[in-house]
């Protein structure tokens, strides 16, 4: 009797289902939108029941009973979706599901994988499609779009030149997303009407906003390739300005030279390199010679104390007084041994690639995150905190590949927790000031100090 009452039950909703959706179609009946000639199928049932739930024009349910049991699906009308204007939400927060769900939807809970049927709405001026599982995006024939909202899906691969009319679009990526899922690159040159930009936690390692003249907000964040160097002219418009520094953007030269994007790095690196034809000058704008950088075994002194910004003062360098904010091009110098880069304003740093370091000096820069496993010949690293109020701090730090340290500090940090078992040949340590001071470190390596602040055994 209970099957039986079930049974019925699952009648009666269905046939309520199909009594408040009479614009419905049914493959057992001969009626619907037109003909039938200009439907086309919607792969993905999240997506078109969301479609059909928000009443979009041209979206229909559709009964199928082949299989003895009923099946819904959905499809789109391509001649009466033209006709659509406005704006598509199709988010699938926590918020928005807890709506569908009460709405009573039976995919409420499901993300949206594939959204293909999405190019037939070509009137469509904005999109949300945030907290989806979309991998792949095709919006070329929406060229009224001015507004995409699509953080934490996985597409790795984004054309908008088509978009012209675009001015905000927020894409952060996914922290879920694997692989080929975050945007290495993105074409922006045709998107001029842009007025807000947020592209946070991909791999972008460059990008070229100079056509962009109408940005007000910008947000580049955690990209490898921050801080992204703007036009002047467009960053002194901005009101948000994350990730991104005014300065010459990389212009594009051969392989065999590096266009370095920072001035106040290029203008540094020329005066101290000068007459060994590593760096050269062009209308500003300063570029790296490959092949004699990596051949360049002495070290780099960028310090910006004040005696070394009134020396470069009396030298007659424009960017004197001006901090460096991005090292982009370091890189090219593959056998440096010693860098120093004290009172800077470095808020990240590369050098994996510089495996012959042997001394690096980053005192009073804002660096939050160092990478130092592949610079093993490291024996003195000194990053003492910057003493400005607000400033960004390290909270973590790997050393236990750099088993030649001898000399440490790392004062006023906020490392609660570090390892040193492993960094036996050590005799100077300062961690004092740091959130988990005084660290325990091995007896056997404490004895060997004779500078031990900040730890204990």
């Amino acid at each position: 009797m209970k099957t039986k009452n079930l049974c019925f039950a699952f009648i009666l909703s269905l046939l309520a289902f199909q009594a408040c959706t009479t614009d419905d179609v049914s493959l057992t009946e001969n009626n619907g939108p037109g003909d039938g000639s200009n439907l086309y199928a919607i792969k993905d049932n999240a997506f078109g029941e969301y479609l059909k739930y928000l009443g979009v024009t041209g979206v229909y349910s559709k009964v199928s009973n082949e299989t003895g049991s009923p099946v819904i699906s959905y499809v789109i009308d391509t001649v009466e979706s033209a006709t659509f204007t406005g704006d598509i939400n199709l988010s699938k927060t926590a918020a928005s599901i807890t709506k569908l769900e009460n709405a009573g939807l039976t995919t409420a809970a499901d993300k949206i994988q594939d959204i293909d049927g999405i190019q037939y709405f070509t009137g469509l001026n904005s999109l949300a499609l945030t907290s989806n599982n979309i991998t792949a995006l095709d919006l070329s024939t929406l060229v009224n779009l001015t507004e995409l909202k699509m953080n934490f899906n996985k597409v790795g691969s984004l054309d908008l030149s088509h978009n012209t009319k675009l001015t905000t679009l927020n894409y952060r990526g996914s922290g879920e997303a694997e692989e080929g899922q975050k945007l290495t690159s993105i074409d922006l040159t045709h998107n001029t009407e842009l007025t807000t930009l947020d592209l946070q936690i991909h791999q972008l390692t460059t990008i070229d906003l100079s056509k962009n003249t109408k940005l007000v907000s910008v947000n580049l964040s955690s990209n490898p390739g921050v801080p992204f160097s703007i036009p002047e002219s467009i960053y002194n418009n901005l009101t948000t300005s994350e990730g991104v520094v005014s300065g010459n953007p990389t212009p594009p030269v051969g392989e065999e030279y590096y266009a370095i994007p920072n001035k106040a790095f290029g203008e540094y690196l020329n005066y101290r390199l000068k007459d060994l034809g590593i760096v050269s000058e062009e209308n500003g704008s300063y570029k790296i010679d490959k092949a004699k950088a990596a051949a360049y075994t002495g070290e780099l002194d960028l310090r910006k104390r004040k005696d070394d910004m009134a020396e470069l003062v009396t030298a007659g360098l424009s960017t004197a007084n001006d901090a460096i904010t991005d090292l982009s091009g370091i890189e090219c110098f593959t056998k440096l041994t010693v860098l120093r880069l004290v009172s800077n304003s470095l808020t990240s740093l590369d050098i994996t690639v510089l495996t012959e370091l042997t001394t690096l000096d980053l005192n009073n820069n804002q660096i939050t995150s160092l990478d130092l496993t592949k610079n093993v010949k490291l024996t003195e690293l000194s990053y003492n905190a910057s003493t400005k109020s607000g400033a960004k701090k390290l909270s973590s730090i790997d050393l236990t590949k750099n088993t030649e340290l001898t000399s440490l500090s790392m004062k006023t940090h906020e490392l609660t927790a570090i390892d040193l078992s492993r960094n036996t040949k050590l005799t100077s340590v300062d961690l004092s000031g740091n959130t988990g001071a005084p660290f325990t470190i091995p007896a056997e390596i404490y004895d060997n100090l004779t500078t031990a602040k900040g730890v204990q055994k």
